[in-house]
């Protein structure tokens, strides 16, 4: 670990050295093999099984892997290694909604949940649940008050929601190794899925990480994880290939560009968009959404659209964001969102 440390200590005095607007050039060489040196030195002071990782740069990907998707097995990670993304899952409800709904004119923000579904909040919006926004106009982050959008996009779409995901979604994007839920050839909602479709998630669900469990010493047990079914909130399967695909189709027109700038804007003393939490970072906007399953899974994707620039983590263990505190939530909270601003942004 004390070599570690001091790799860590040296990467840092390597940042420090880079010339003002270096780190920001698109395709930067440099900034890019810092970061790769960095994250799987990270990955291993926090003992990660396994870490798949995708970079886009002004539409250019760069993907990568390090580790172990299963180390009994000796199965190594790569880009297209399946993990459950759990609350990322609310980003692409989020611009599911979004498209199928709103820029369809099907429904508005302002729309009352109760428009489209029983709900015990009789005054609350769309809008509100895509904030986390209470009826008292306060920020409280929760996943299962949000997952009520996805009964208010099924019926705004006139569809099952697992349908349009994969649908719109999945196979509109060509996200092929991704899956609408642990439990979709099982669910009632395979009757809806083609036969090609069902054969790559199942495809898909074969190779998943498997989760694990890190003690104190972040030694790597082999834990479980129960979830099955997918929501606009959590339960979608997918890699950091796929991923970088939905930030592609993102970026390049699925949504406005007022819908995006919309989405991407918060009020004052609020923390969040529409699906996606906002901040600033030495002055650049950032994007940002994260996922955690404790002691199995968890994933991060930061965006500086300004810069045109992404990153997409997921990980087989807790440690990418298991210091984050959704009730306060800050990107930097996050040590491995932390370094890749330090470098993206100077």
């Amino acid at each position: 670990m004390k070599s570690l440390r001091i790799a860590l200590v040296t990467l840092s005095a390597c940042v420090l050295l880079i010339a003002p607007g270096q780190a920001q050039s698109t395709g930067s060489g440099l900034t890019l093999a810092l970061f790769e040196r960095y994250l799987d030195a990270l990955r291993l002071e926090f003992g990660v099984p396994g870490l798949s990782v995708a970079v886009i740069e002004d539409g250019k990907v760069w993907d990568r892997a390090y580790g172990l998707a299963d180390i009994a097995a000796n199965i190594a990670a790569t880009p297209i290694t399946p993990y459950p993304i759990t609350g990322l899952t609310e980003s692409i409800g989020a611009s599911l909604l979004l498209k199928d709904c709103v820029e369809f004119g099907r429904g508005t923000l302002n729309d009352r949940v109760l428009r489209w579904t029983p709900f015990a909040e009789p005054t609350t919006t769309i809008g509100n649940l895509l904030t986390h926004v209470l009826p008292t106009g306060s920020y409280q982050y929760d996943p299962g008050r949000y997952s009520t959008l996805t009964d208010v996009t099924a019926e705004c779409a006139n569809g099952e929601f697992e349908e349009l995901l994969a649908d719109d979604i999945f196979d509109g994007f060509r996200m092929v190794d991704s899956v609408p839920g642990r439990d979709a050839l099982s669910s009632p909602a395979t009757r809806f899925f083609s036969v090609a479709q069902r054969a790559r998630y199942e495809s898909a669900l074969r190779r998943v990480a498997v989760p694990y469990k890190l003690d104190s010493k972040h030694t790597a047990t082999r834990s479980s994880y129960d979830l099955a079914g997918v929501n606009a909130a959590t339960g979608a399967i997918s890699t950091v290939r796929d991923l970088a695909q939905f930030d592609l189709e993102l970026m390049g027109g699925f949504l406005s560009p007022q819908t995006l700038a919309l989405s991407w804007t918060t009020a004052p003393g609020r923390p969040t968009g529409l699906g996606w939490f906002v901040q600033s970072y030495n002055g650049q906007r950032v994007v940002w959404q994260f996922g955690l399953a404790s002691d199995a899974y968890s994933s991060l994707i930061v965006k500086i659209p300004d810069r045109r620039i992404t990153l997409i983590l997921l990980a087989n263990s807790d440690s990418l964001t298991n210091t984050v505190n959704p009730q306060a939530p800050d990107v930097t909270q996050s040590v491995f969102a932390k370094t890749f601003l330090r470098l993206y942004i100077s």
